[in-house]
């Protein structure tokens, strides 16, 4: 079949997250997104100076922030405490800065643009663990294109479209390495490098591109049927590539911080956590609140900013919708569950009696995975677990139970739901195969209802 026929899927839902996501951008008031009017400042600083901005104490003005929901004159042009933010996505934003002559909306559908490849970078690293079953990679696409909260986000200014565009790429490139067998050639490894050097100018939160290419390569090394599987000089050369390509992009950006900010603050978050004063620290709240609290207000809190709690964390949704995805989450994870030990059970039973082939595109995801399927979701398994510990380092520090910091593990997150819920009904694919566009019509519904019954309402408009 035609590949573009094949994939008519992501083009529906792109579409759909292009439309709902303009909305979003459209109708939200100026600065109403979580620290928008620094990431705006940080642009307007480059293009009216020419130089990238220097995060300084004065950056940081306690009690501008968080921008309530009915404000409209803060004195956005002070909060430049986003100062200290690596500059590639604030580069490529600047000539649509000076077309638009500074205008916030252009700059938020730019970012939605790149967010586009997020979702398209999700659906072809399914696609390439399950060629022959692309209804999971709709699935996930549709998943990570209108999570409400995740589209909220896309629809701001600020650079973690591009971060996470990046990072989805890097996985994407690390499960195709994965899954083919002459993956580990030079030229493939030098493209992955290359991604992982921008992620380095790009956000620190991207910087787990590393460790994802890193495990990609030790798992592709260890294929079963590749001859050089137990030689470590091929494990240790493939990652001297990636990190002899992707450190001399990085590289510059970390001599100039250091060379401002001092020692070895080679990112400049030392300066940044020196700057915000005032911004509540978790020793603090475990001093007012005690651990059992603490531990109570992360785990609600970021369920619900995963999933929607608007402007700068002030516009919860109704208990009710909250609980209906309490529902769908903890049913999802259940199903996921039973798809693993299925799968687990299958694989003791059916494996004295067949070996299933590398390249055998057919098998089934409900049985027996392909040794190359089973590497590529152990990856992905992998991105889940970095990001939930850098979610932990991160609030170890200060408070920040938010939920859209989860967002670089989507991938493993909309997959695990992907095939939960195709394992519901696998004794009829057929229904299986219209998963996505249940889920891409409910979501639309959520997200418009969401948009008009509960953001704007609740922001004045």
């Amino acid at each position: 079949m035609n590949a573009r026929r094949r994939h008519w899927p992501l083009a529906v839902i792109v579409v759909a997250y292009l439309a709902l996501g303009s909305l979003f951008a459209l109708r939200t008031p100026a600065w109403q997104n979580p620290d928008e009017p620094a990431h705006y400042n940080y642009t307007r600083q480059l293009v009216r100076s020419g130089n990238l901005p220097v995060i300084e104490p004065e950056d940081w003005v306690a009690g501008l922030v968080p921008i309530g929901p009915d404000v409209r004159d803060a004195p956005v042009e002070r909060m430049t405490y986003e100062d200290h933010q690596p500059p590639l996505f604030y580069l490529l934003s600047a000539p649509v800065f000076v077309i638009a002559d500074g205008g916030l909306v252009a700059l938020r559908l730019f970012a939605l643009l790149i967010g586009a490849f997020v979702v398209a970078f999700a659906y072809f690293t399914v696609a390439a663990i399950f060629p022959a079953h692309l209804y999971l990679a709709a699935f996930a696409a549709t998943f990570i294109a209108l999570l409400p909260q995740h589209l909220a986000i896309m629809s701001s200014y600020n650079n973690d479209a591009l971060s996470e565009a990046l990072l989805a790429l890097a996985v994407l490139l690390s499960v195709r390495i994965i899954m083919k067998r002459d993956a580990l050639a030079t030229g493939r490894l030098a493209v992955l490098a290359v991604v992982v050097g921008l992620c380095f100018i790009t956000k620190a939160q991207a910087y787990l591109a590393l460790p994802v290419a890193l495990l990609g390569v030790f798992l592709a090394t260890r294929c079963a049927d590749a001859p050089d599987a137990r030689e470590s000089p091929s494990l240790l050369r493939a990652a001297l590539i990636v990190l002899g390509f992707s450190v001399p992009i990085g590289l510059p950006w970390w001599a100039r911080n250091m060379r401002l900010y001092g020692g070895t603050d080679f990112l400049g978050l030392q300066r940044h956590n020196a700057v915000v004063v005032g911004q509540p620290t978790t020793a603090e709240w475990l001093a007012e609140y005690g651990l059992g609290d603490v531990l109570w207000r992360l785990l609600q809190t970021t369920f619900q900013s995963f999933w929607g709690q608007f402007g700068w964390m002030s516009i919860p949704l109704d208990r009710r919708i909250y609980l209906a995805l309490l529902v769908f989450a903890l049913f999802s994870a259940a199903l996921f569950l039973a798809w693993w030990i299925h799968g687990r059970v299958a694989r003791r039973q059916l494996s004295r009696q067949m070996r299933a082939r590398a390249d055998d595109a057919l098998y089934s995801p409900y049985l027996l995975l392909t040794a190359q399927q089973s590497r590529a979701l152990t990856l992905l398994a992998g991105v889940a677990l970095f990001t939930l510990l850098a979610y932990a380092w991160y609030n170890l520090q200060f408070v920040q139970h938010q939920g859209r910091y989860l967002y670089p593990a989507l991938i493993p997150i909309a997959t695990a739901c992907a095939l939960g819920w195709s394992f519901l009904v696998s004794r009829r694919e057929a229904v299986g195969r219209w998963l996505w566009p249940a889920l891409l019509s409910g979501l639309a519904a959520l997200d418009a209802y969401l948009l008009f019954r509960v953001i704007l309402p609740g922001m004045g408009v």
